[in-house]
């Protein structure tokens, strides 16, 4: 004779599970503790972040990036693989730091990483900015001053420079949100303008939702069927373009009647 099992989890078990689950979110208690020696020790360091879905592996950004064709600080700095797409660099001297810190923005595999100077931080998120100039196009000439440059610098994230000759702001992006590439701004006297944006040395980003962790053809927010349309759709686009460039500095042949 069979018995029906009795799938129910007993009183005592529950009761176990509870308390296993309030451990857990009990905070643990750490004594105060002198920790300056460790941010002494990590005073020359430099802290980075991959943000794309599919490229190449941190620990071949740590092995390519220090070589001499790139930041030539071979055999002056040490990586290390921080886990959940981050990396640190640890230099031995000031002055190579500020140079990789001059190279900015950074590229891999043309994808865009962020690379920040360390700081002790708890922020999961840290870092998460990339520091672009950002061209402007749009901005009356009767505007082409500071102010107007440097608000819509501050809509994108944190000012660094300023360029109003060449129409460009320098900015500190959080690229944890989407890119932005058509701002509206107003001026007192009730004008409103429309300004595009155009990010320098960025290579690779999703064109519908703007974000650089992925492209177009693997964003989720596209069916298959979307994202070879619009592939084609961007062939297309750039074929008539590149098309057009060439008619507009072909020279046009012209006949000639032989003379005698």
């Amino acid at each position: 004779m069979h018995h029906a099992r009795n799938d129910r989890p007993r009183a005592e078990d529950s009761s176990h599970v509870r308390k296993r689950s309030q451990r857990e979110e009990d905070i643990i208690k750490v004594p105060d503790f002198d920790f300056t020696d460790l941010i002494d020790k990590y005073k020359l360091s430099l802290v980075g972040r991959m943000f794309h879905q599919d490229g190449r592996s941190v620990d071949a950004l740590i092995k390519h990036m220090p070589k001499r064709r790139i930041w030539d600080v071979e055999g002056r700095v040490r990586g290390t693989n921080l886990g959940n797409n981050k990396f640190q660099f640890d230099f031995n001297k000031e002055e190579d730091l500020q140079r990789v810190l001059l190279r900015r923005p950074c590229h891999f595999n043309k994808w865009s990483f962020s690379l920040e100077r360390w700081t002790p931080t708890i922020k999961e998120d840290f870092p998460n900015s990339l520091l672009l100039w950002v061209t402007i196009t749009g901005v009356p000439t009767h505007y082409k001053k500071d102010e107007s440059y440097r608000s819509i610098g501050k809509a994108l994230g944190e000012v660094d420079k300023v360029d109003v000759d060449n129409g460009r702001v320098r900015v500190y992006i959080n690229v944890d949100e989407p890119l932005q590439f058509e701002r509206r701004a107003g001026y007192t006297n009730g004008d409103v303008i429309k300004v595009s944006l155009q990010y320098e040395e960025l290579h690779r980003f999703c064109f519908t939702c703007k974000r650089i962790s992925h492209e177009e053809g693997t964003c989720l927010d596209l069916s298959p069927e979307q994202r070879e349309r619009n592939k084609i759709a961007r062939l297309e686009k750039k074929e008539k373009e590149e098309r057009a460039a060439r008619e507009a500095f072909s020279i046009p042949s012209r006949g000639f009647e032989s003379q005698v």
